[in-house]
């Protein structure tokens, strides 16, 4: 059913049963008024009753009296007449006492209408309630057609339409700023209209508030598309960052290698993608344009383009877990003495090699010291040799070289920093490069 259906009849339920608890109560109320009224009145009448029972008594003693012999008509008289007197006065004052209580009574007391109330209160607590939420709730989101329009037709949203979105999710903000998904989407709609630096400043306080991996490489995104698409400074640390933390993440992947893709660097690009590769199942509907990347890569390195892949029921979560089980990250910085002596475009290699033995590296990356610092994978798609692959280790050696001449041959002046024994599946090395190699 229609989510707003449901809060309509909902709310109406509610109602409803407000309404009858209410009008239970006045209902007898009004009966248990009732009842008190008369019993006030009967209290206040009984003591005139019984002053009348009194004096009757004494007019018939009198009587008595008088056929004794015991008093004359005279005396007789005389007595009646202050006896009835004093009854005069003490009949009089109980039943000034008792008006009041009469008049309450059969007064306009509100429990003697009580359908009156019934009434106002049935047709007053519906019109204020539809009066009060029109005046402050949301009653476009009782309108199922505009909740389809706003969910299924955002590819059709208008530029008008969109500065309204920005202009109503900023005013929302200003009164809830913690709110991670307003900020999320408040840097949606500005992309959205091409505004870069406003949308990169949300997802930024997005992030402030939810450390999402997810978020990270939209932003990386963002920021690039700020730059004119180049990855070069902030978007490059957010791609290494996540991938850091999770070797795996497929956002990051697709993007490092289309960031590396754009630079022209096609060897690191194709190096990414087949690393997606491994974890994304045949079937998924991402699968054929990373395969197309795939061969696009090789095509440029003019390597052989390998088949797409066959549906192959294989098991996704154990590649990636066996992926992740073989491979090594971390982070390389350079210490603050140092960072004078390096220039910007002196080669950086990080490369892990065996604890003992042959110095051939196993696996390698490459890049340079304006990147510093640097988040690194080690794995088996860095592979120098395929016939021999970090995966065929326990343990190895990371070692990091700062080169100014670039070549791979390690000589005298180079700065660098090794770290060993490694076992394979460490995350979260720090290397810090902080002295003279000889």
């Amino acid at each position: 059913m229609n989510p707003s259906l449901v809060f309509i009849f909902a709310a109406v339920a509610m109602m409803a049963v407000v309404m009858a608890v209410l009008s239970v109560a006045l209902w007898r109320g009004s009966q248990e008024g009732a009842r008190i009224a008369s019993q006030q009145i009967d209290n206040a009448n009984h003591p005139a009753q019984a002053n009348a029972a009194v004096y009757r008594d004494q007019m018939a003693e009198l009587d008595r009296e008088f056929v004794m012999g015991n008093l004359n008509y005279e005396e007789l008289k005389a007595a009646r007449d202050e006896l009835s007197q004093r009854l005069l006065v003490d009949v009089g004052a109980d039943g000034l006492s008792a008006a009041p209580v009469a008049s309450v009574a059969t007064g306009s007391a509100p429990w003697r209408k009580p359908w009156v109330a019934i009434g106002l209160l049935v047709l007053v607590v519906p019109v204020s309630s539809m009066l009060m939420y029109s005046m402050f709730g949301e009653p476009a989101a009782l309108d199922p057609m505009a909740l389809k329009q706003g969910v299924d037709s955002s590819a059709e949203v208008s530029p008008e339409k969109l500065a309204e979105m920005a202009t109503a999710l900023t005013r929302r903000l200003q009164d809830e700023p913690n709110s991670m998904e307003g900020w999320v989407m408040l840097g949606r709609v500005q992309r959205a209209r091409g505004l870069f630096e406003e949308s990169a400043d949300a997802y930024a306080k997005a992030l402030s508030l939810s450390r999402d991996d997810n978020l990270s490489i939209e932003r990386a995104e963002v920021l690039a598309q700020k730059n004119g698409g180049s990855f070069a400074g902030e978007p490059w640390s957010l791609i290494q960052r996540v991938l850091t933390a999770d070797p795996l993440h497929l956002n990051a992947l697709f993007l490092a290698g289309s960031a590396s893709y754009a630079e022209m660097n096609f060897n690191t690009a194709l190096r990414y993608w087949e690393r997606a590769r491994e974890v994304v199942p045949v079937d998924s509907p991402e699968a054929p344009e990373l395969d197309r990347a795939i061969a696009e890569a090789r095509n440029k390195m003019g390597l052989p383009v390998i088949p797409p892949r066959a549906a192959n029921p294989a098991d996704s979560q154990a590649n990636q877990a066996a992926l992740v089980a073989s491979s090594i990250s971390g982070r390389v910085t350079l210490v603050k003495e140092l960072q004078g002596l390096v220039a910007p475009s002196d080669t950086v290699f990080v490369y892990a090699t065996p604890v003992t033995g042959s110095r051939m590296p196993l696996a390698i990356l490459r890049t340079t010291a304006d990147k510093l610092p640097f988040d690194f994978v080690l794995d088996d798609s860095t592979a120098m040799n395929p016939n021999a692959k970090l995966s065929g280790m326990d343990e190895v050696t990371v070692r990091v070289r700062i080169s100014k001449s670039g070549q791979a041959i390690a000589q005298a002046g180079d700065y660098g920093v090794s770290l060993t024994p490694v076992k394979l599946g460490s995350k979260g090395l720090n290397l810090m490069v902080r002295e003279t190699l000889q």
